[in-house]
């Protein structure tokens, strides 16, 4: 298992806000005859549920990820579309079939993509990590086996089941288009993803048409969300699971793009 990858996913966990307030409120436990210092901390933890269980902090940056590139407008096409992994449950009891969640958009649209004649191949890409996920399966195939349900031909599909994070998944998928002669892409991901995607993916040298979906705000939902509404005050007074959620998500990526800056992967 290569530290990166571990740390990746272990580290990110201490700055999220159920991590916060869990350090926290364990600190309160350890301080507990410390009355001042501990009443600071339930304080603190407090506000930091309020605030993070919010809707507008992570609304925000999520909706400025998601406004990083527009959606595609269908004026150019590429050899290749390539989709990121992600969005599929594996089938395994009492699963019946290969099931998508959330950001199984991103094979939905790739496959669209593709029907519409924009490619001529479609990359599916990434691999479970293991000590998470015992499986044999990876998102590479269940993303491939989704879109042969939706029409796209066995042949015209290209698997890369390697990849245990974005920046393993462009250097992986990079290689496999080089040997095509392809050095431009038609790119799927999520839209809250795509600028670390893109940034990655350019990295090695390839031009990006991005692509983006699984959108969490439409402009319509949008103005609903930042005009005032006495029947939507109660969302900003009571915390709720579902913003911690996506705030989670928005940092996710920002800690990404500043990790993978600073180690030279992307610009």
């Amino acid at each position: 298992m290569d530290l990166f990858v571990y740390l990746s996913k272990f580290l990110p966990q201490l700055v999220y806000p159920a991590g916060i307030i869990f350090l926290i409120l364990l600190a309160a436990i350890l301080l507990i005859r410390h009355k001042k210092l501990l009443k600071i901390l339930l304080i603190s933890a407090l506000l930091i549920l309020w605030i993070t269980g919010n809707p507008y902090p992570s609304a925000f940056l999520i909706r400025s990820l998601e406004k990083t590139y527009p959606p595609f407008q269908g004026d150019e096409i590429a050899d290749v579309i390539v989709v990121l992994g992600g969005g599929t449950e594996t089938k395994s009891y009492p699963r019946q079939i290969t099931e998508i969640s959330g950001a199984g958009d991103r094979i939905l649209y790739a496959s669209d993509l593709f029907l519409q004649g924009f490619g001529k191949y479609l990359l599916t890409g990434g691999s479970y990590i293991h000590w998470i996920n015992q499986t044999q399966s990876s998102p590479a195939s269940e993303m491939a086996e989704v879109a042969q349900k939706l029409g796209v031909p066995k042949d015209k599909i290209i698997l890369q089941n390697t990849s245990l994070n974005t920046r393993e998944e462009a250097v992986n998928d990079a290689e496999i288009l080089k040997r095509m002669n392809v050095d431009k892409i038609i790119l799927v991901t999520s839209a809250t993803h795509m600028r670390r995607a893109v940034g990655l993916f350019e990295a090695q040298g390839l031009e990006v048409i991005p692509a983006p979906t699984d959108y969490s705000y439409s402009d319509e939902e949008w103005n609903t969300l930042t005009s005032f509404s006495w029947s939507r005050l109660y969302t900003s007074l009571i915390p709720q699971s579902s913003n911690m959620s996506s705030l989670e998500t928005a940092l996710k990526e920002y800690i990404g793009i500043a990790v993978y800056r600073i180690r030279g992967w992307m610009e």
